[in-house]
């Protein structure tokens, strides 16, 4: 029994890991979109995880929201802060700091 919720609880962890590579990689794609189309600099060329929480869907179904922070540059003279909001494996949000334009 021991043994069965031992395996459980590392393959809930290796999905988790696994859905959260995935769901990174479109957060990634998001951002740099994002930067390129304000003609910004996308920084460090990836995102970090900053929260997760449970958060109903449209439909009313239970997802992931997952929060994902990046740095980009105007001018590279300053670093500014922008975050990525996904509900799913859906970008829902992307927020920026105000920035210089250069």
């Amino acid at each position: 029994m021991e043994n069965g919720v031992t395996l459980l609880l590392i393959l809930a962890l290796l999905w988790f890991w696994w859905d959260s590579r995935g769901v990174a990689e479109i957060a990634i794609q998001a951002a740099r979109r994002k930067c390129e189309l304000a003609e910004l600099t996308f920084l460090n060329d990836t995102v970090g995880w900053k929260k997760i929480r449970l958060q109903r869907n449209r439909q009313g179904r239970m997802q992931l929201q997952r929060t994902y922070f990046f740095e980009f540059a105007s001018d590279m003279a300053e670093r500014y802060k922008g975050e990525v909001l996904m509900l799913g494996k859906q970008v829902t949000n992307i927020k920026m700091d105000v920035h210089r334009v250069g």
